[in-house]
């Protein structure tokens, strides 16, 4: 109504054109869905989240079911429904996850970074969980020199805005998925376990230069990740940290089985540049198709416009990555109406 009133106005001093060529912009379109965000209410609780005693607290079985419909593929047994399960309960260390597929992202107002993310958790304790995004590389490179003389340099990657309080302000990790450094023991599983959720390791810098030197892999194996995304817990509630927002729906639990098509669509990833956005967003993208389910092939669109809600939430995320991984947006004025 705010809008309409806005536009009407607009028209009675003769500036309907003015106002017309801003119905469509970025700003007004998530001017509106802040709106419906901040100022609509939802009424859509249903009676089963209540508790039969009236206490209005959520019920186990409850969490338990949204645990489990949280995953981004369908499990095809029994088997694997349990397998799941236990990984997200009693296992999180070494997890992939990936953002929400809703209709409208619940990235798109705010930490857009997740909008369409691929998550690692690499720590879960009972007072935070910590993960690193692996799907935004960054302007930067890691230069290692090897023994030989030679110099490689490894693309990093945007893993949180995060440090770690009086050691380091980002810290940085190095990553790989490669049998044969598995089998050479370079690094260490995330989770020591010998199933499919192992897939990913973590290693020391000079375990990657020497790995590289000895022959036994390319820089190109290697995932160089800066900074952490952090959940904290509330003392005595299960659904703190990555989980409650699991629960929230805002990401999903992605199944082992994915992990390796995921990993080498990451790794052709570039170093971030003009040059490499696009293919960087597309792979990146692609990646996340692979870790579930796909998106709405109709998606509803932005009250009184055109543009669907899945197609401005990924321009909130491309916008993000130009402002802040980039240094400066590039390509909203192409699209829209007016950008500011």
């Amino acid at each position: 109504a705010g809008l309409k009133t806005w536009s009407s106005l607009m028209g009675i001093i003769g500036k309907e054109h003015e106002a017309d060529a801003l119905s469509e912009s970025f700003a007004d379109l998530t001017l509106k869905e802040w709106a419906a965000d901040a100022i609509l209410f939802n009424s859509t609780v249903g009676s089963e989240e209540i508790q039969e005693g009236g206490s209005g607290s959520v019920d186990e079985s409850a969490q338990l079911r949204d645990v489990l419909n949280s995953f981004s593929s369908a499990p095809a047994t029994l088997d694997q429904m349990v397998k799941l399960a236990v990984n997200a309960n009693n296992g999180l260390v070494g997890s992939l996850l990936r953002g929400s597929a809703d209709d409208r992202s619940p990235f798109l107002l705010s930490g857009q970074s997740f909008h369409k993310s691929l998550l690692l958790l690499i720590q879960d304790d009972d007072e935070l969980t910590v993960g690193v995004i692996l799907n935004h590389p960054t302007t930067k490179t890691r230069p290692m020199t090897l023994s030989d003389g030679r110099t490689v340099e490894i693309p990093v990657r945007y893993g949180g805005s995060f440090g770690i309080p009086g050691v380091t302000d980002q810290p940085t990790f190095f990553l790989h998925a490669k049998s044969k450094l598995k089998e050479r023991s370079v690094g260490e599983p995330l989770r020591r376990t010998d199933d499919e959720s192992s897939k990913i390791w973590i290693c020391s810098e000079e375990q990657v230069i020497s790995a590289i030197a000895e022959g036994h892999a390319s820089h190109r194996d290697f995932m160089c990740i800066e900074g952490l995304s952090i959940w904290n817990k509330v003392e005595g509630e299960i659904e703190g940290g990555i989980l409650g927002e699991v629960i929230e729906g805002k990401f999903e639990f992605v199944d082992p089985s994915f992990t390796d098509e995921i990993w080498v669509t990451l790794l052709a990833q570039a170093s971030l540049s003009i040059d490499t956005i696009d293919r960087n967003c597309r792979l990146a993208s692609d990646a996340w198709g692979v870790a579930g389910k796909e998106e709405n092939p109709f998606p509803p669109c932005v009250y009184g416009s055109s543009v669907t809600l899945s197609e401005l939430s990924d321009d909130a995320l491309r916008y993000w990555i130009e402002a802040f991984l980039l240094g400066g947006v590039v390509s909203a004025a192409g699209k829209y109406s007016a950008f500011e």
